[in-house]
């Protein structure tokens, strides 16, 4: 298994460690370069991320006023329903799109299933793991110099620094490895306080770990499928909104007017998070006046910066009043400054010219 992950690494589902796992591979494959593209490469990979959860936060935010309305429209009919008392039709439809609400709220429960008691259970495990593993590092160091066996201290030395990475799967790969060691030293390993009902804890320990992972990929799985769900019914209940109880409500205009103002009040998806535009550049070649892609560019000064896009373009949201000096940035051209001022509620709109790289020291 150690094998298997030293050199085809699994695949991780985590976003955090993912984030983690490209970080050393790009330092692998870059620091020869110089600090300018590596400075580069890194500023990119944490702009796609930074992207990525902006969209997330947009999905989570319409997905929740999509709750927030079904249950608004809820309301509204359940306030109303008088006015539905002889309406059999409307009345059936509403019956159902209160059936619809009411399983959407059951999957919401089932699709936000915890794994934090499972992901604390692993972390006692991977204490008591470290703990044992430390004991049995020293048991065979002491038994690798009592019998001058060079190769097991250099596959203990290995061991050591895999154990003692943040990483739980190469820790866990490492530990498989250390137990196989104990088993094909089990009698010598009597000699040095390690007993074989101590190794036969410390392969259970092992095997509780898997366990604990099993049931929180199982969890996780489950969450995806009830995410899926989740969405299929939203868009159900959207669609029988619009082509059925939309109408029925919209024929009571004249007779209950406030009502039907209610519902399709109610029926408006509104976006909790919203941003406005303060700034939009253009960046250009300064020779042939053609699009800059990709880049970065950022406010000297503060934490504010943003990428540039495959047409040249770039923009900032909900940016302050003030002076401010942007910083633009891109592998094959020359780093440009430009000063700009910026009033409250001011718009702008600028041009960036930069002057490229001779060609030796482009990169591809």
């Amino acid at each position: 298994m150690y094998e298997a992950l030293k050199y085809d690494p699994p695949r991780i589902d985590n976003q955090r460690y993912m984030s983690q796992y490209h970080t050393a591979i790009c330092l692998s494959f870059i620091l020869g370069e110089s600090n300018t593209y590596l400075r580069f490469k890194f500023r990119q990979m944490h702009q796609q991320q930074a992207i990525c959860q902006t969209n997330n936060i947009l999905m989570i935010a319409r997905y929740l006023s999509k709750l927030q309305s079904y249950q608004h429209i809820e309301d509204v009919l359940e306030d109303n329903q008088s006015v539905f008392e002889t309406d059999q039709s409307t009345k059936g439809q509403i019956t159902v799109f209160k059936g619809y609400h009411a399983k959407l709220r059951h999957l919401q429960i089932e699709h936000n299933q915890s794994t934090k008691a499972v992901t604390s259970e692993k972390n006692n495990l991977y204490k008591d793991l470290s703990m044992k593993s430390k004991l049995i590092i020293i048991a065979l160091i002491r038994f690798a110099n009592d019998t001058d066996n060079e190769t097991l201290r250099v596959k203990l030395e290995e061991l050591q620094d895999q154990l003692a990475r943040r990483s739980q799967i190469v820790r866990l790969a490492a530990a498989f490895v250390l137990h196989e060691l104990c088993v094909t030293y089990t009698s010598e390993l009597a000699n040095y306080s390690i007993s074989a009902d101590f190794i036969t804890a410390y392969k259970k320990c092992i095997d509780d770990i898997e366990i604990q992972n099993a049931k929180k990929d199982l969890i996780l799985d489950e969450n995806k499928k009830n995410k899926k769900k989740l969405s299929e019914m939203i868009r159900t209940i959207d669609t029988f909104l619009k082509d059925k109880l939309d109408w029925s409500i919209e024929s009571y205009r004249e007779l209950n007017s406030k009502m039907v103002n209610a519902y399709f009040t109610a029926r408006k998806l509104k976006i909790v998070i919203y941003q406005h535009i303060a700034i939009r550049g253009f960046v250009v070649n300064k020779q042939n006046r053609e699009p800059i892609a990709n880049g970065n560019v950022s406010v000297l000064g503060t934490d504010l910066e943003t990428k540039i896009t495959e047409k040249g373009n770039f923009t900032f949201k909900n940016f302050p009043e003030g002076e401010f000096t942007l910083k633009i940035e891109n592998i094959n051209y020359e780093t440009t400054t430009l000063t700009i001022r910026r009033y409250s509620n001011q718009y702008l709109n600028i041009k960036v010219e930069m002057q490229p790289l001779p060609i030796s020291q482009q990169v591809e």
